[in-house]
Order: C-alpha cells, then structure tokens, then sequence
C-alpha cells in the first residue's frame, strides 16, 4: 500500500526526472527551472490517498491501530504546494515521511517516487545504519546528477520513520531518518508491563529529531568544519536547513559539502500499543512546540477516535499562524 501526497503534476515531475537517466541532456536543452502554476485551493488532494486507510491493521508484524494524513499550500498563494508525504508498506516495514521541498518541486517529488524502493533495495533482515546512510546519499547524488544539466536549484528536507520488527530479536524497532528542519515527535506510555493507551497523563513526549540549522549548535559547527560560509543564519545566505536533498547549486564543486543529504539517523525500541507520532515538515514547527502538538493529537484521539482528525486539527492550526506550506502524519500503534 502507498499513500504520496502530491500535487497534480507529481507523477509526471518523477517520470520527467526518470526519463532523463535514458537521455543525456545537451546544451540545447532547457535550463530554467520548472514553473510554479497557482492553485485555487489550499488543500492539496493526495493521489490515492482514498486509500490511507488500508495502511491500518497488522502487517509486518506491527499493528498500526490509526494513520491520518493531511497537507496545506501555505496562504501566499505564490505557489504550488512543494510538501510531499509517503506512507507505505510491505512485509518488512512501514514507512512514513514528510518531505518539504523548497524553490520548487522537482526534488520532492523525486523522493516520493524512489524513496520507499531505496529503502527496500538494503533492508536484510533489518536495516543496518551506515547502508541506510549510504543509499540516501547515493539517491541524492543519482537525484543531482539527473537534474544537473537542467540547472534546477529545488531542494528538499526529509523527517522519515521506518518501523519494523527485528527478526533476530523479534522486538518492534523504530528508525528516525532526518535530513533538515522537519520534526518527528512520540508520546509513550512508560510502563512496558501493562498495555496503556499513550493517551494517558502518565505518558510523555519526546523529540525524536533536531532540527538541522543554525540554532543547532552541533549542526552549525559541522557545517562550519565541512567548509560552509554561513550569514543571515543560513547557508551561503540562502538556505536555512544545512541538510538537504538537491540544491546542487551548494553542493559543488566550489561549495563542496555545504548541504549534506547524509541523514541524522536514531534507532530505538518501538512500544507497540502504546505510541502516538506525530511527524511534519516544518510549517507546523513554526507554529507551536513539541507539546502543542501532542496534545492536539492526543485530544482529537480520545474525542474521535481519529488520527485523520488529529492531523486534520494540527494542520488547520499551523496553517492560520504561517503562510509556510504545512504537512503532518500521525500514527497510533
């Protein structure tokens, strides 16, 4: 099952992007970037996203009780909406990111079409970090090699979750893949004796990625070591997440490593009945904290029931305080 959130023109974005790794583009080719048509309507209608629903239930060995969805074009109007989602399946994993691109399309919706089937092509009875990383670099470079030669200078951020149960342990993992300024968050229950719901007040919540920019100290000072001239707060004063998909233009060869794609990637236990995640691209972040947000979810859970209506809720919320295009994902299990 695959849930993309896109926008009408994603399908033929990828399979203009695919057909170029059968033609080399010439200098007669066209080097402008791809126009941005206007749209009449905030909300963006997900291809096949009738179908989220078929996402719940047991696969894989994880029981996913709820998954809701829901993207906004922010209120500016300038542009299509360039955030992306994928929620998809198989007998190994589940898969749920949110994907924001910026100064266009292309990139995002590049990483709708490939992402999932990159992640696919390494899992081995489980996934092993350094070949995650890997694969998700090597996607960007086969991404920025493609796109090269049309001098396309979109981009975008990723906040991925990768659950599945690790087959020689036989216990439930969560895998958090970041790259850039989007936002994973969970809310556990703490005590792994007795099945709670996450929705008690005893549970938690807790940030299951930092945000890659300037006021990340850590990730500030990487991006200083890896060469990167940083003013106005972002990289070579552009752009404001220092991990990225695309953006070839800071990528090299004279700003080599500016803007990585190599994700920030944290693996733990996954509590299987007992979490709520909460994941967005970061309209939402903009908006509220980590708290906000849970406990919009968490109230329209218990009232309704929902995931759909808590990422409904958190969408609308975010979206009358920012003109930022916003995207939210929330999953019970």
């Amino acid at each position: 099952m695959q849930t993309a959130g896109t926008d009408p023109r994603a399908d033929k974005d990828v399979e203009e992007t695919k057909a170029d790794e059968d033609n080399t583009c010439g200098p007669g080719d066209d080097a402008t970037n791809d126009e941005e048509k206007q749209v009449d309507h905030r909300e963006q209608t997900a291809l096949g996203s009738a179908n989220t629903v078929s996402a719940v239930g047991e696969k894989n060995g994880i029981r996913l009780l709820d998954v809701g969805s829901k993207s906004v074009l922010g209120c500016l109007y300038l542009h299509a909406n360039e955030d992306r989602y994928v929620v998809e399946s198989n007998e190994r994993f589940h898969l749920f990111a949110v994907i924001d691109g910026h100064a266009g399309s292309k990139t995002a919706d590049f990483l709708v079409g490939e992402l999932f089937k990159t992640l696919d092509g390494v899992y081995d009875n489980g996934f092993d970090q350094t070949k995650v990383s890997k694969a998700l670099d090597e996607l960007d470079s086969r991404f920025c090699a493609l796109i090269a030669p049309k001098r396309n200078e979109s981009g975008a951020c990723l906040l991925a979750i990768l659950l599945y149960v690790d087959p020689s342990t036989n216990i439930p993992q969560k895998i958090v893949l970041n790259v850039g300024d989007c936002r994973a968050i969970v809310r556990e229950a703490p005590d792994k004796r007795v099945e709670q719901a996450p929705t008690s007040s005893d549970a938690k919540t807790v940030a299951l990625s930092e945000d890659h920019c300037v006021h990340n100290a850590k990730e500030k000072a990487l991006a200083l070591r890896r060469g990167a001239a940083i003013w106005d707060g972002r990289i070579a004063g552009i752009l404001q997440p220092f991990r990225a998909f695309g953006n070839i233009h800071l990528k090299g060869p004279d700003r080599k490593n500016w803007v990585i794609a190599t994700p920030e990637i944290h693996q733990s236990e996954l509590l299987i009945g007992r979490s709520i995640f909460v994941i967005a691209t970061d309209g939402v972040w903009g908006t509220m904290n980590n708290e906000r947000a849970m406990k919009i979810a968490v109230e329209e859970l218990g009232a309704n029931g929902s995931a759909q209506s808590s990422a409904n809720a958190i969408a609308d919320a975010a979206s009358r305080q920012t003109n930022d295009d916003v995207t939210v994902i929330v999953v019970s299990v």
